[in-house]
């Protein structure tokens, strides 16, 4: 008897392990979906031209200051995303060096196939600070702030490829998801 009930629990859950698809409403779609809903201003933000842009191995330098670091286990989807010059570290955090440490892109929340809506995670990093106070704050803050933004292509179709949509891709949309506990 317990040989079969066994058995049917190790069936049980891998039908229900095989079985699972993303859900809009629970995991990763939940708290973007709910930013979008109740943050979401549609903005246009400039872009960086491709001659202030170095491209490092595990860093993008934007117009000689500014700098976005990444993990080198990035996909490189998202390292082309980062250095295409749409993202900038002044607007995400106010600090001229950000350090990504994910990023996702969230194909449920695209509402057509001109618009492409992502999240990342960022670490709160700023060597600038004059602040005692700044410090402080930076110091006791552990973990990372989630962000959410949305690319558009005017010219983008269901069938257009990842690298022609971001290179034709303007930015509309950063915001703030909160810190990620």
């Amino acid at each position: 008897m317990n040989r079969i009930f066994a058995a049917l629990l190790v069936l049980f859950l891998f039908i229900k392990g095989k079985g699972q698809t993303e859900n809009i409403n629970s995991g990763k779609y939940h708290p973007a979906k709910e930013h979008f809903e109740t943050k979401y201003i549609k903005q246009e933000y400039s872009k960086y031209p491709k001659y202030q842009i170095t491209i490092e191995k595990d860093k993008v330098i934007i117009n000689v200051i500014n700098s976005i670091e990444f993990p080198e286990n990035l996909d490189n989807r998202f390292k082309l995303l980062i250095g295409s010059g749409l993202l900038n570290p002044m607007i995400i955090n106010g600090s001229p060096i950000i350090k990504i440490l994910a990023m996702d892109e969230l194909p449920l929340l695209n509402v057509n196939p001109q618009t492409k809506r992502f999240k990342f995670w960022v670490f709160r990093t700023n060597e600038f600070l004059k602040s005692e106070i700044s410090k402080a704050l930076l110091i006791n803050s552990a973990n990372p702030d989630e962000y959410y933004f949305e690319l558009y292509n005017e010219n983008a179709d269901k069938n257009t490829s990842f690298n022609d949509f971001i290179e034709g891709a303007k930015l509309t949309y950063l915001g703030y998801g909160g810190i990620i506990i």
